[in-house]
């Protein structure tokens, strides 16, 4: 292994662009360390051959005429977490935001790479690996306090291949795959949305029992036509980027499912659409053509999706540490605590806030950034 070691003395250059650059150069060199100071900024980087040195200490100068470069032998160090900043578009300074948090919590960075296009799309990913000891529940709350402040999606998880073939992802249906909530649909064509709308955000939040609030709703739906529930159906939307995520990861031999505190009736058309390979939720119970206010079966509370998620992966001979849960409610809560990788979207404040991953500024398909994919690798 070959270092080395680039001293920048001015603020002439910006740390993200050189990173940036650094990233696109067809070599074998990762950016192991940055040191920034009031005048600019040191870059540790290491190559994997004399090769790749010689020819990145020639693209430097072409790059930036005075920027000090000194060469050494170096030992090579060992990655100890991966980090996903994320957003519609980023900025150099909320790069350097977060290497300063970071480096505040003993990590330094030692490799970066864009995972979105360079085309200037409609969002922006940077992989960020780094090297050190943290305390990763402080960390992971000094760096959602930097998200809020910064309006971007920040990530950070124990380095590992986590999940990049083959394994298992479960959903919560409502406001996850799709933009509604199906027992408040049925509600507004009831003429008691509010009523029902109010119920449901309370549960959503944790302030009520997700059974207790269930019943309740479900009570007040007792009449309903079921000639309404396909109109309903047709108008739901499926949540930005559900197709493109879904797509991707059945292509990377993942298993998916619905665990659904909402209806067999409209996840089975979800399913149809997506290609989701099996559904769990609850069955309406419906005589003479109406709703009676009642499922049969168990409900489909945060206790049951925690049972169906390890009973799903007990079966696919899947490790909990290999499995992704998505959800953005008080009853995903106990799944995304079991998965290997419980992503909160979009999700209620409680919900984000008891999660290790959390995705709030872009769409679905983003949480293939955290499996460390690109752009390029997505199925659309």
């Amino acid at each position: 292994m070959i270092s080395l070691h680039l001293a920048c003395f001015h603020n002439r250059y910006a740390l993200s662009d050189v990173l940036a650059n650094l990233a696109q150069l067809p070599l074998a060199c990762h950016a192991l360390e940055t040191q920034c100071h009031g005048q600019g900024f040191r870059v540790h980087v290491q190559c994997d051959s004399q090769g790749d040195c010689d020819a990145l200490q020639t693209s430097l100068l072409a790059l930036w005429p005075d920027m000090q470069v000194q060469v050494q032998a170096s030992p090579s160090r060992t990655c100890s977490h991966v980090v996903v900043l994320m957003a519609p578009a980023l900025t150099s300074a909320q790069l350097a935001h977060l290497i300063d948090t970071l480096a505040d919590h003993g990590l330094a960075l030692m490799s970066s790479r864009t995972l979105s296009r360079a085309d200037g799309g409609a969002r922006q990913a940077w992989q960020l690996r780094v090297s050190g000891d943290a305390d990763l529940p402080a960390l992971r709350s000094a760096l959602r306090t930097l998200a809020d402040q910064l309006a971007v999606d920040i990530t950070v998880h124990p380095r590992a291949e986590f999940g990049r073939q083959g394994g298992l992802i479960c959903f919560d249906m409502d406001s996850t795959l799709i933009k509604a909530e199906c027992i408040d649909e049925l509600a507004a064509a009831a003429g008691i949305g509010e009523q029902v709308a109010a119920i449901t955000a309370a549960a959503m939040r944790g302030e009520l029992d997700f059974i207790e609030s269930f019943t309740q709703r479900m009570a007040l739906l007792n009449g309903l036509p079921e000639s309404l529930l396909a109109g309903i159906a047709e108008r739901i939307e499926l949540m930005d980027g559900a197709e493109v995520l879904i797509n991707t990861l059945k292509a990377r031999g993942f298993h998916t499912a619905i665990l659904s505190g909402g209806f067999v009736y409209f996840a089975e058309k979800i399913q149809a659409r997506l290609g989701i390979d099996e559904i769990h939720a609850n069955a309406l119970e419906i005589v003479d053509g109406k709703v009676t206010g009642r499922v049969t079966g168990r409900v489909v509370d945060g206790q049951r999706k925690a049972e169906l998620i390890q009973r799903i992966a007990a079966e696919r001979g899947v490790d909990m540490q290999q499995v992704i849960a998505v959800g953005d409610g008080a009853n995903d809560l106990p799944m995304l605590g079991l998965a290997g990788m419980g992503v909160a979207i979009h999700a209620k404040p409680l919900v984000r806030a008891s999660s290790d991953y959390a995705i709030s500024t872009l769409g679905l398909d983003a949480l293939c950034y955290l499996l460390g994919l690109e752009d390029d690798d997505l199925v659309e």
